[in-house]
């Protein structure tokens, strides 16, 4: 009896000591402040943000199917491929140069990471970004302003005014499309927003090849003030692009890809003026699409005309 006594005690001791360790260690994951949780279309990913009071915060990357985990240091807003390869985040500036930090308007650092070795990539004055859906390509749109500021700064901070007030007139910046499937970069200048898009299937009974891809994106002429799209397609063939066709508009906005075939639409914006002089704004529905083996193969169309 007093034997069975004593393995009581000790069980419950051993119980005591198992809830202590379990209170320390949610004691301490609560002290871990997460936000803006994404997890990986398969589940096998998980990123968060972490801001802790003693540093300048991360992104904290975590595997679902094993004991692996990755960091962003500085990171924020973190994003997942839709193939669960890279994890994006923008990265902020160290605390104690968040004062001389640029704008917004001039960018952020924008870091890709990869969950098969955690080796990363990183690009700057980065306004926006995709990846596709295959990984294949990342495209995303550099400040031009921020380019202008290094020229200044190479030139000497007697250019540097100069070079500021010329970024300052300019609209847009330019665009990278970079080949994560290879090393080729392709750049279009003067691009005020764009799209990617990597259809898992291309057209009837037709898959889409994984390292090919179309980037529409809009440049704007200084000199007309007007818009023109350009549809490209991009991949490893070995003039590595070519172009699906231009439309020339007013104002190009709303770019928008079908989610499972390569169709593009979007908006051109008019101004007219009424018989009394008051300004009046229209907006025409155009697409554009890739389909082989039908009528209409890479045109533009107005699709708005029938009530």
């Amino acid at each position: 009896m007093l034997l069975f006594s004593g393995f009581l005690l000790g069980l419950s001791a051993s119980h005591t000591i198992a809830q202590q360790g379990a209170q320390i260690l949610r004691n301490d994951s609560e002290c871990r402040a997460l936000r803006n949780l994404v997890i990986s279309a398969d589940g096998a990913w998980v990123a968060a943000e972490e801001r802790p009071d003693t540093h300048d915060g991360a992104v904290r990357v975590w595997s679902t199917k094993g004991d692996v985990s990755f960091s962003i240091e500085r990171g924020r807003s973190p994003r997942i491929s839709r193939d669960s390869r890279w994890v994006s985040a923008w990265q902020k500036p160290p605390l104690e140069d968040s004062r001389t930090a640029k704008p917004n308007n001039a960018g952020q650092t924008l870091v890709l990471l990869d969950t098969r070795d955690g080796s990363r990539r990183s690009f700057d004055f980065v306004l926006s970004y995709e990846v596709t859906y295959f990984s294949s390509h990342l495209a995303y749109l550099q400040s031009s302003e921020a380019k202008a500021d290094e020229e200044g700064l190479s030139k000497g901070s007697a250019t540097k005014p100069a070079a500021n007030s010329a970024a300052r007139m300019r609209k847009g910046g330019t665009l990278h499309v970079v080949e994560l499937v290879g090393d080729r970069v392709f750049r279009w200048q003067n691009v005020t927003r764009f799209a990617a898009h990597q259809a898992i299937n291309h057209g009837p009974r037709e898959k889409w090849k994984v390292g090919y891809a179309y980037v529409a994106f809009v440049m704007h002429s200084e000199e007309t003030n007007r818009d023109s799209l350009q549809v490209a397609f991009v991949g490893r063939a070995k003039t590595g692009w070519g172009t699906g066709g231009t439309y020339e508009g007013e104002k190009i906005e709303g770019l928008c890809w079908a989610r499972d075939s390569v169709t593009l639409g979007f908006l051109d914006s008019t101004k007219t003026r009424d018989k009394a002089g008051k300004l009046r704004v229209g907006n025409g529905l155009y697409t554009w699409h890739d389909v082989r083996g039908r009528s209409g193969h890479r045109e533009f169309i107005r699709v708005d005309t029938l009530d």
